[in-house]
């Protein structure tokens, strides 16, 4: 498991290649709920400092996503909510 700075904390991330994730890019720290950003998609490559992967948004090309620019990384059947996460419901978020 690799320990990692994220934007607002330290923490851990327990994903590998392939594992489908949430990344949470704005949640916790924003004052509108119209501000909040996450995605879903599939790991391609993780480094020390970020991570790549596939988007359900663009399937047909990576993105890399720094640790330092997120503030979290989730399963990916799940999505943040309130001070935790709750179960993903596909099509609603």
């Amino acid at each position: 498991m690799l320990k990692v700075k994220y934007s607002h904390a330290e923490g851990y991330f327990p994903f590998a290649e392939g594992d489908y994730v949430t990344i949470v890019v704005r949640y916790l720290y924003i004052k509108d709920l119209e501000d909040e950003l996450y995605y879903h998609g599939t790991l391609t490559n993780v480094e020390e400092q970020g991570f790549w992967c596939v988007l359900d948004d663009d399937k047909t090309k990576e993105e890399y996503f720094s640790f330092l620019d997120v503030e979290n990384v989730i399963d990916g059947d799940r999505i943040p909510f309130f001070a935790g996460t709750t179960k993903r419901i596909k099509g609603k978020d």
